[in-house]
């Protein structure tokens, strides 16, 4: 090969297509090295459902395209030959749709999602699907299909989740970028615990239209990188070609404030650990809340020293509603309203070719899920159809407090003249594995309001035997609605400033 030496981990689109333009064969080279690592690593890891068994030969006849590109120096399409991770909750044409679930382990589609045939035809090679916590509902990546994936910085801990497979196959260095959905915390759990960047666009930016759905209202799907400027490559492909239906409401809220100067608001509320009943327990979240707080207050310090042009404005818990993970959860949250309706809608819709179950119910009856995987959002219209309904009065209820909550958020933008809020994405360290779920993250805010939201990695807690490099802390800004792009600026220039990312984990 005539290519200069190159490594495969750490590597970027912008850097791949260089080296693209030097020796076409790196491309299908590249998908070789992901597939020996995945096959070296994965069988401990278990991030990974489906491998692409094409990959490679579709890596091949890109390579051919490449020649072409070079000759008439013509610009890449903006994924050419990039190796993805897909979620395997996102329909794909070519290969089994799981949602993780082993009922639905042979489930299969007539066509691609809406975001999978525009990353295609931007030129992405679907090099595998990801294992997922069971049907997107948890926090840490349990499922009856794919089993309990690991992070890879902790292998006692989980990664986060629901999106925690395709966190760990980046994490680990097995694909080039990915993408996952968010209800609650999903796209930006496991940027936070695999050291990863995390993106929430804005709910109604990129079409959820061929993705197992678990709530209409709080569905989002987007891109997952090692990088900022590899997630805004992605995103400008995932995104509707119309840009998304744009509230003439939130349309002034999309407008970049006109002055130079960035300035975020430190949501203190979320800074606070959550109280357990258990003392022991309790203990052990308060000296692991310690530690996020030190690395989040010290990465925000530092951003504000190295940026002049960032200001830093204390958002106090007294200025705002109770924005808390418990009341938002118990008060507006609508999955268990909305899963088992839009699940069996997916179900029976002609998109879906062949499947063992046309309904939840059908699913249930069968056992082939993993009970330790599964949330109420599963029993709830199961056992009490009349209460979790689209048409009950405790399902409007909810919708009339997400109203009044999008419209608290917007007030403390406006009232502070901020451009984004920050926080830590969770208050703790991910749980240990055997924990059924994820507790202190801080996504639902931004899951419930629609908006933007972006994890990035802020640092890592100090070195165990367990995790010789330290866990992963994630830092999480949530901008203005429909302020997508902006949101996406700043986090880059917060990332330049960390270099949270260190990577080269597995040896």
């Amino acid at each position: 090969m005539d290519s200069p030496a190159w490594q495969p981990e750490e590597m970027t689109i912008i850097k791949f297509h260089d080296l693209l333009r030097i020796d076409p064969s790196i491309g299908p080279e590249l998908v070789n090295k992901y597939l020996e690592a995945i096959k070296q690593h994965d069988g401990t890891l278990k991030s990974l459902i489906t491998i692409n068994s094409a990959a490679l030969e579709t890596s091949m006849e890109k390579a051919t395209e490449t020649l072409t590109f070079n000759q008439s120096n013509r610009p890449f399409p903006p994924l050419h030959s990039v190796p993805i991770i897909l979620k395997d909750n996102y329909s794909t044409a070519d290969l089994p749709t799981s949602a993780g679930v082993k009922a639905l382990h042979n489930l299969r589609t007539k066509d691609d999602s809406e975001v999978v045939s525009q990353l295609r035809a931007a030129g992405a090679i679907i090099l595998a699907k990801a294992n997922l916590h069971e049907f997107a509902l948890q926090g840490i990546t349990l499922s009856s299909l794919g089993g309990q994936t690991l992070n890879p910085y902790d292998k006692t801990r989980t990664p986060g989740g629901s999106s925690g497979g395709t966190g760990v196959a980046l994490a680990a260095n097995f694909g080039l970028a990915g993408c996952g959905t968010d209800t609650m915390n999903s796209l930006r759990s496991p940027a936070s615990a695999c050291e990863i960047v995390g993106f929430r666009p804005s709910t109604g930016r990129v079409s959820c239209v061929g993705i197992v759905p678990v709530s209409q209202t709080q569905d989002a799907a987007g891109p997952m990188g090692r990088s900022v400027g590899d997630v805004k490559i992605l995103y400008g492909v995932m995104k509707r070609p119309d840009g998304g239906e744009v509230d003439s409401k939130d349309a002034s809220e999309a407008i970049p404030r006109s002055s130079r100067q960035v300035r975020i608001g430190v949501l203190e509320a979320y800074f606070q650990p959550e109280s357990y009943t258990d003392a022991t327990v309790e203990s052990e979240y308060i000296a692991e809340n310690q530690i996020v707080q030190e690395i989040i207050r010290s990465s925000l310090d530092f951003i504000q020293e190295q940026d002049a042009d960032i200001t830093l404005v204390p958002i106090t818990p007294s200025s705002h509603p109770d924005w808390s993970f418990g009341t938002l959860f118990e008060k507006a949250d609508t999955q268990a309203f909305e899963f088992k309706h839009y699940l069996d809608e997916f179900l029976q819709s002609p998109l879906v070719s062949s499947t063992p179950h046309q309904s939840l119910e059908s699913i249930a009856q069968s056992g082939e899920f993993e009970p330790q995987a599964m949330t109420h959002v599963f029993s709830a219209a199961l056992e009490n159809p009349e209460t979790f309904s689209l048409t009950s009065e405790a399902y409007r209820s909810r919708l009339g407090y997400i109203a009044a909550l999008k419209e608290s958020v917007k007030q403390c933008f406006d009232r502070y003249d901020i451009d984004a809020l920050v926080y830590p994405h969770q208050t703790q360290l991910p749980v240990k594995i055997g924990a059924k779920k994820q507790s202190g993250r801080n996504g639902v805010l931004a899951a419930l309001t629609g908006r933007p939201a972006i994890c990035i990695p802020a640092g890592r807690s100090p070195k165990t035997a367990s995790a010789v490099l330290g866990v992963p802390v994630g830092l999480e800004l949530m901008g203005r609605r429909w302020g997508d792009d902006e949101l996406l600026d700043i986090a880059e220039r917060a990332e330049g400033i960390l270099k949270g990312r260190v990577g080269h984990i597995l040896h």
